[in-house]
């Protein structure tokens, strides 16, 4: 995606217009963000950050259609300070660290004093997004993070710091590391530790991710619910995956017993995911499907797209892969867009229909070249269909 600049002068900071140009975006620097808020104050505005990163295809596809939305950017530009950063660098980079943004897109929304009350997470269609945003503006919805302080960097170590920059200068620390900064703390519920535990939550030892689980209500006072249950999860998850090296499925329901108390997903859907995650750990990709297959209506054409190309990557059983080819071919009659195309031509030839699966490959690469988006594998695939169609001849 091409972007263009455009330079105005205001109170010393640039703005930058990107996507369709219709939102007012900040370049900010390191010395900017006071200026953000005295902005903020001075027009009686909450700020929005983008925090986004170089390398995230979903924050891409939200300049392209979500933030080109002309109902969307007039919301924005009257109510926020509209403010980009990039969060695997310089301030960005900080921005990281102190928030935890671990996931992107993420959205922050600040008042204007720079006290943070709420965030959004994840690629969001306009009218989704819209309704995300107002809500951030409600004051009876806004976060309220007693644990967290104005302050960006209230003296986070410098092993943390190095796990928030960009490629090679990303330095992840090992297990003891962590730990012992967390054993030489002398408050556990300070703003610092708790972010080393959520930062690194898979090297924690035991006893400090019992911590979590034992003190969850104080923990959700101080850093949130999002915080608290991100956290969670991730503990869950490394429970979830013992239970599939085992197989046990005994072991899965008390998992997924103990999960409901600390997740605001609903039950029967909690329940749900933690099932798919063990049928497909386990390869019992008939239950697998089985699952989708019940509750199809729910699932919008990205999930079916994900499951499909799970499916074509680890699936040998040929009535779930012709099951999966048939939900795909649903989604590219309704989308034919190249990551969708791309799955349908694959899952096709998996199941050994080369005629079609030449056909929609060709189809996914022209699509692919028109949305600029790299087809080399497409056309790997696309040889391969051609190489086995010149064997059966």
């Amino acid at each position: 995606m091409k972007l263009k600049f455009l330079l105005f002068v205001i109170i010393a900071i640039g703005s930058t217009a990107y996507a369709s140009d219709l939102i007012k975006f900040y370049d900010t620097t390191s010395g900017s963000w006071n200026d953000m808020k005295a902005l903020a104050t001075k027009e009686h505005k909450f700020i929005f950050i983008d925090a986004y990163t170089d390398w995230c295809s979903w924050c891409k596809v939200m300049d392209k259609e979500t933030f080109s939305d002309k109902v969307v950017a007039d919301f924005m530009n009257a109510k926020f300070i509209n403010v980009r950063y990039e969060m695997e660098t310089g301030f960005g980079a900080l921005m990281s660290g102190k928030y935890r943004v671990s996931g992107f897109p993420t959205f922050l929304i600040f008042t204007s004093d720079g006290r943070l009350v709420n965030r959004i997470v994840g690629y969001h269609k306009s009218k989704e997004f819209l309704e995300k945003l107002k809500i951030a503006l409600d004051s009876t919805k806004h976060d309220n993070l007693a644990g967290v302080s104005n302050v960006i960097d209230p003296g986070f170590p410098e092993f943390y710091k190095l796990s928030f920059l960009k490629g090679d200068l990303r330095k992840r620390p090992d297990s003891s590391t962590v730990n012992n900064f967390l054993a030489s703390s002398t408050d556990l519920f300070n703003e610092i530790p708790w972010s080393m535990m959520f930062r690194f939550t898979t090297l924690l030892e035991p006893k400090y991710k019992q911590f979590i689980f034992d003190n969850s209500e104080k923990i959700k006072t101080l850093f949130g619910e999002n915080d608290l249950e991100s956290v969670t999860r991730q503990i869950l998850s490394g429970e979830l995956r013992s239970v599939i090296v085992k197989n046990d499925s005994l072991a899965l329901n008390s998992v997924i017993e103990k999960a409901k108390k600390y997740s605001s997903t609903p039950a029967v859907q909690l329940e749900k995911n933690y099932r798919m995650q063990f049928y497909q750990g386990t390869k019992q990709w008939s239950k697998f499907a089985d699952m989708i297959e019940r509750d199809k209506s729910q699932y919008d054409e990205n999930a079916f797209n994900s499951y499909g190309w799970t499916i074509y990557e680890r699936c040998d059983d040929k009535n779930v892969v012709a099951q999966a080819t048939l939900w795909m071919s649903n989604v590219v009659k309704k989308n034919p867009k190249y990551m969708f195309l791309d799955t349908y031509a694959a899952l096709l030839y998996k199941n050994a229909d080369l005629k079609s699966a030449k056909i929609f490959a060709e189809m996914a690469i022209a699509a692919g070249k028109k949305e600029n988006e790299k087809v080399n594998e497409t056309e790997a695939l696309l040889k391969k269909i051609n190489d086995e169609s010149k064997k059966k001849k």
